[in-house]
């Protein structure tokens, strides 16, 4: 039998009978006539991001210590890191008291030979330029998922997960700094039994009264934590607790009861795991047979694995005794032993020779269920492909079995998982954080902007305020909350429901059979596995699981780069709403999240701490069975499955895209739009057993605006859960769920107004309401989204108006609505409008928060509607506005000159758009290295000029391209952007390029 893969806590109730394989699992959620139950995957290839010398897995302050240690000593290093965040053994658990008087590794002295507490931002930050000054690559939010093994059945490196995919990192040598030793026990290697029955965890709370934590063992720390002019006392708390095994749902539970036990109104921080000495050891090379342990004396042989001599323990699973486990594990020792065990780790890969032959080794299982994984695998970035790596026929172990498993407990997810469990379903949450609530509590959005707060939004808003038990509320606005309050609120509905939470586990990809979604593939802390479900509800806010299984979707692409501004906040403890928008972020791009924390550590580096959770108002989108427009949200378009109620202004948070925008551009902040959005377009097409909430619903990007509010999207997941739970018990796939009975029971609860119920589809209009739409369209364009919205019938009835039309402005705007529907007749029209202007009118920089209304300029539109016509007729009256911009002209003149050009697409157009690209600092903006981002850092939580820069650049480089190119710099710049760090810049960049390529080969398909 080749190497076990998935270590034994991946499985419930597993007991290992040899160094491989499962006994079988035992609990509630396996079948018991099929004790043992695995999932197939393929065979296939996974890309290669990067060979090393050395890899750390895990980021532990020890673990750093252990990468900066073996990059001076020679070695090429990666580390992956599992939080959002390094410090994982101090920050996550809040242990950022010393009590070690030896200091000696550097990391070591440098965080804790301060004065003072520390604050989690100074550890972070401090850990990250470690790592970067020592030239040490890393990656956040990553798990291992296996080990790469070569032609002498040795270990040669890992594969990784996170939300871009998997990946593979050859190394030679493997430092395991897990907490758990995961990497050692998916080699195989033997441990002690885990003991069963009661075992002590600690966890660590700030701002709570001891007085109300019965029950437990607390001890007050020496010194309160600072925060400005505010000091919180902060306690380590104990519990024994009642452990059944060592699976990872064994210690989920153990972290609620002991959250549980340990929160009250008064809490203002904690740590994010709970902590434990682990009883368990692995058999090593050698034992330390002593009950105390020295740092700098002690065997290196006792952390090495038998028969594993490339792989070293960093962490308290060595061979030793449980003693010396206790006090390696004072952060401070575990750093010098990191020291000690880097420089170890890079001698042992100076004798190995270069990997050859590297691959995942297959794991074919019996009794197997029909079906096959879905991930995605894709490289990072261009210049990161270093080909790939064979992953044989494998299977994965089943986890567990649900009705109803929610992935992501954030704003939608955890109103989705109380939804499911209170109506009866047997439901499992499963959130990659430590807190549910999602952009409301861990983003740190804690007040409603607008949105529609009846129904289960309204009991939320009671219930949080009453947990506090007649403390005041700390919320920063009359209409906000108090984070900490929130997300215990939806803790405690979720398991007083009978549900259960999974923190620190990532959904990874889907089971399917077909087009039947049967489970969802799961990277835990302790390895990779499936859990299997009746209804997987997809609340990533990405449509992560959706996506994996194969569902189509919508992102931005080789269209336009069009995206809402991003942020990440920085905060204090008692703090409970902080807004930013000062980049563009893609979150599910693991290189972007990456340096996105890492500037956020830079911009905000005298902040107690930055938030763990990107605050992105734009995600991925499904392709659903019908999919929400703009211009259905402005006709208040009615359907006979609304599932939810949205209100909201436009708040765009950057420019629009749609036609009707470009034409009649959204209104002020106060002005609020009502939109329903049907059950239809939550639904993947073409996929069963699978529902997607908020942000990953089916709809346009200029739509999300208005149907991303928090008060909106708690009342649809809610909604969702409670469908889901009626599928399972009828056992019938969700989409068929009779809406009219959910409908019935939302209105009753109050998410739905009554009169939903006698919706019908309102579209199309009847023929009268589109005549009448052409004759008021001259007054200010009244009726004109009726007209877009029924294109086929309106442009016959506009060009009547056209050529009839006696008066000149009422002419100009039937051409100038023509032009932008990409019809032609009004083309010389608006060209003479075009030249009446001598100078360029007041245009639109990027703007992120508090975007409402223009986002260009009349003579923007003008131009833009122009080139729609695709008369290259027009090309010279462009060219010769766009000869009067200069430098620091506003980005929307250049964009509507770039997409004028490009809608005309001739070769005329290049020498306009690469004159403009000639001038002073309109090049240059691309970002591909940490070091080019750090320079562009600065402190303002609502940046612009950054992102004015690229944008600039980006879209004249694209036109340039699709132009047919001049001097070949359009592809230049695009494949600088194509390796950029930002997302955004590089997914469209990529797709752009991309195009070309398809385009040869159409033309080549055509010749043969």
């Amino acid at each position: 039998m080749k190497r076990r893969k998935f270590i034994r806590s991946t499985a419930f109730g597993a007991t290992f009978i040899s160094n491989y394989g499962f006994l079988h699992a035992s609990g509630n959620y396996i079948n018991t006539d099929n004790l043992e139950l695995f999932c197939p995957q393929t065979a296939r290839d996974i890309p290669i991001i990067e060979e090393v010398d050395v890899l750390v897995a895990g980021g532990s302050a020890a673990g750093v210590q252990a990468a900066v240690s073996a990059s001076l000593a020679g070695a090429k290093v990666f580390l992956i890191c599992y939080d959002p965040y390094l410090g994982e053994d101090i920050c996550g658990t809040y242990r950022f008291w010393n009590d070690v008087e030896d200091l000696s590794a550097p990391v070591a002295k440098k965080i804790f030979e301060r004065k003072g507490i520390l604050t989690p931002l100074e550890v972070k930050k401090l850990l990250d330029d470690e790592l970067l000054e020592n030239g040490v690559e890393y990656l956040y939010s990553s798990y291992i998922t296996d080990l790469l093994f070569d032609e002498a059945n040795k270990t040669a490196g890992v594969v990784i997960v996170n939300r871009s995919g998997r990946q593979a990192i050859k190394a030679k040598t493997i430092i395991d700094a897990t907490p758990r030793a995961s990497l050692v026990r998916m080699a195989g290697t033997q441990f002690t039994a885990y003991p069963s029955g009661k075992q002590e965890f600690q966890f660590i709370v700030v701002g709570n009264q001891p007085e109300k934590m019965a029950g437990l063992n607390s001890k007050k720390m020496l010194t309160p934590v600072l925060s400005g002019d505010k000091k919180y006392d902060a306690f380590e708390v104990s519990l024994e607790i009642n452990m059944a095994d060592d699976s990872y749902d064994s210690f989920a539970k153990a972290e609620q009861i002991l959250r549980s036990a340990a929160w009250d109104p008064k809490q203002v921080d904690s740590g994010d795991v709970i902590f434990q000495v682990p009883p368990d050891n692995m058999h090593g090379t050698k034992r330390l047979k002593d009950d105390s342990i020295n740092i700098h004396t002690v065997e290196l042989d006792v952390f090495r694995p038998k028969k594993e001599e490339r792989i070293y323990v960093l962490g308290g699973c060595a061979d030793i005794s449980r003693n010396a486990a206790k006090d390696l594990l004072k952060p401070a020792n575990l750093i010098a032993l990191g020291e000690r065990i880097g420089k170890a780790a890079s001698e042992s890969a100076k004798s190995i020779a270069v990997l050859k032959e590297v691959k995942v080794p297959g794991n074919n299982q019996s009794n197997q269920i029909k079906g096959d994984v879905g991930e995605i695998l894709e490289n990072l970035r261009p210049n990161l492909n270093k080909g790939t790596i064979p992953s044989e026929l494998d299977t994965l172990p089943i986890l567990g079995n649900y009705d109803v498993v929610v992935i992501g407990g954030g704003t939608s997810g955890a109103p989705a998982g109380i939804g499911a469990a209170r109506h009866g379903a047997k439901t499992l949450v499963i959130d990659y954080l430590h807190g549910l609530g999602g952009q409301g509590t861990m983003g740190l959005i804690g007040v409603y902007y607008h949105g529609y707060k009846k129904g289960f939004t309204a009991e939320i808003d009671k219930g949080v305020i009453d947990i506090g038990e007649g403390f005041e509320q700390k919320g920063n606005r009359e209409d906000g909350w108090d984070k900490n309050w929130k997300m215990e609120w939806f803790r405690r509905q979720m398991l007083n429901a009978g549900g259960e939470i999974w923190f620190g586990c990532l959904a990874c990809g889907a089971f399917v059979d077909g087009n039947q979604v049967k489970g969802v593939v799961v990277a835990t802390p302790f390895g990779r596995g499936v859990v299997m479900a009746h209804t997987i509800i997809d609340s990533t806010g990405s449509a992560d699981v959706a996506i994996a299984a194969g569902a189509p979707y919508k992102y931005t692409d080789g269209n336009h780069i069009a995206v809402q501004g991003a942020g990440l906040h920085f905060y204090q403890p008692d703090e409970n709403y902080k807004n930013s928008d000062w980049t563009f972020m893609d979150d599910s791009d693991v290189l972007d999240v990456w340096r996105s924390f890492i500037l956020a550590k830079d911009k905000y580096n005298d902040a107690y701490d930055v938030g763990k959770l990107l605050q992105t108002r734009e995600r991925r989108r499904i392709i659903g069975d019908f999919e929400v427009s703009v211009l259905d949200i402005y006709n208040t378009r009615t359907y006979p499955d609304t599932i939810s109620i949205h209100e909201s202004s436009f708040d765009t948070h950057g420019f629009t895209v749609d036609p009707f925008f470009s034409l009649k551009p959204p209104e002020g902040a106060s002005i609020k739009v009502l939109a329903y959005v049907p059950f239809r377009s939550l639904l993947p097409r073409n996929m069963e057993g699978i529902i997607v909430t908020g942000l990953g619903v089916s709809a346009h990007r200029d739509a999300m605006p208005v149907i991303r509010m928090q008060a909106c999207i708690q009342n649809q997941g809610y909604a969702v859960g409670y469908s889901a739970a009626l599928a399972a018990a009828g056992d019938f796939n969700i989409r068929k769920a009779d809406i009219k009975k959910v409908q019935k029971y939302l209105v009753q609860i109050g998410n739905l107004e009554e009169e939903v119920l006698t919706h019908k589809d309102n579209y199309p209009l009847p023929d009268e309401k589109i005549i009448h739409a052409a004759e008021t369209i001259t007054n200010n364009f009244e009726g004109l989204e009726i007209l877009l919205w029924h294109p086929k019938k309106a442009v016959p009835l506009l060009q009547d108006k056209f050529e009839k039309e006696q008066n000149s402005d009422d002419k100009f705007i039937y051409a100038y609505i023509l032009g932008m529907m990409g019809i032609s007749d009004g083309w010389k029209l608006l060209s003479e409008k075009i030249k009446t202007y001598n100078e360029w009118d007041d245009g639109w920089n990027y703007r992120g928060m508090g975007q409402f209304g223009l986002s260009m300029s009349l003579l923007d539109s003008y131009i833009i509607a122009l080139g729609k016509t695709k008369e290259k007729e027009a090309i010279p009256v462009i060219a010769e506005i766009s000869k009067k911009l200069k430098t620091e002209s506003e980005f929307s003149h250049f964009r509507a000159v770039a997409v004028a050009m490009e809608e005309i697409g001739n070769v005329q157009g290049a020498d306009v758009v690469y004159d403009l690209l000639q001038l002073p600092d309109v090049q240059g903006y691309a970002t591909t290295t940490i070091e080019e981002a750090k320079k562009q850092v600065d402190n303002d939580p609502e940046n612009t000029n950054n992102r004015n820069s690229s944008l600039k650049e980006i879209v004249l480089a694209r036109s340039l391209f699709k132009c047919g190119d001049k001097n070949g710099l359009g592809e230049e710049i695009l494949t600088k952007y194509s390796n950029d760090l930002r997302g955004h810049y590089y997914r469209h960049a990529s797709a752009v390029l991309e195009s070309k390529k398809m385009d040869v080969e159409m033309e080549k398909e055509k010749m043969r």
